[in-house]
């Protein structure tokens, strides 16, 4: 009986941290010379549920945030916590897309998994699409989409998953909506899938990918790698 109520216990504990999300925030356009301001949350965004910072997990809150400027230029931002998120600011110098970035390990294994949770954010600048293309570059798991256009209503929009540059195996991306609204799509062949916007507003897109591979992490066994990363468009009306 004791066995059976700690694995209860535990797959509730596990079901619950991999609902959660690290995700980053801010106004996705910018202008030279002017302060952007970045945040960066843990917790559930379809529920509007963001975590308290003296509740975040593991080493959570020893993420970095890094930025890359369009020429390729990468940068780790101060942060600095503000009650139930972190908060960072950098002043754009020149044109293009600034992307914002987090790549972080969880220190701890949970349910023989190590879990590795990446964030993205894009700021164009001045208008200017130079530096898109860090995206993939800059991070080993990304959310592609297509930046050339401003997502609208009702029209479909396309997002690709990227691991080190190719397809990952069985991967899914999380639409969740401003308005609580959620839904799960496998990727196909190309790591894509396709959704149209219902509502006006940020959509958080959360893809993830186990990896079938084992070793140890801190001192202990894993047998599989839990990728989850994010990206929050917005969508006018």
């Amino acid at each position: 009986m004791k066995k059976l109520l700690f694995s209860v216990i535990l797959c509730c504990s596990l079901q619950s941290l991999f609902a959660h999300a690290l995700w980053i925030e801010t106004v996705t356009t910018g202008k030279i010379g002017q302060p952007q301001e970045v945040k960066v949350f843990l917790g559930e965004y379809a529920d509007n549920q963001r975590d308290s910072i003296q509740n975040w997990f593991s080493n959570m809150t020893a993420f970095t945030l890094y930025l890359v400027t369009p020429d390729g230029q990468k940068e780790a931002l101060t942060v600095v916590p503000d009650g139930n998120h972190f908060k960072a600011t950098f002043t754009p110098k020149v044109a293009g897309t600034h992307v914002l970035s987090i790549d972080h390990t969880v220190q701890a294994v949970y349910g023989e998994s190590k879990i590795h949770y990446y964030a993205l954010g894009l700021v164009k600048v001045n208008g200017s699409l130079k530096g898109t293309d860090n995206v993939q570059a800059y991070t080993d798991f990304a959310l592609l989409a297509n930046h050339s256009k401003a997502p609208k209503l009702h029209q479909p929009e396309k997002v690709q998953l990227s691991y080190k540059k190719a397809v990952p195996a069985a991967g899914e991306v999380t639409v969740q909506s401003p308005e609580g609204w959620a839904k799960k799509f496998k990727t196909g062949q190309q790591g894509d899938i396709t959704f149209s916007p219902a509502w006006p507003g940020r959509y958080m897109l959360e893809g993830t990918y186990t990896e079938a591979t084992s070793g140890q992490h801190e001192g202990k066994d894993f047998k599989s790698v839990w990728h989850c990363v994010t990206y929050c468009m917005d969508v006018a009306k």
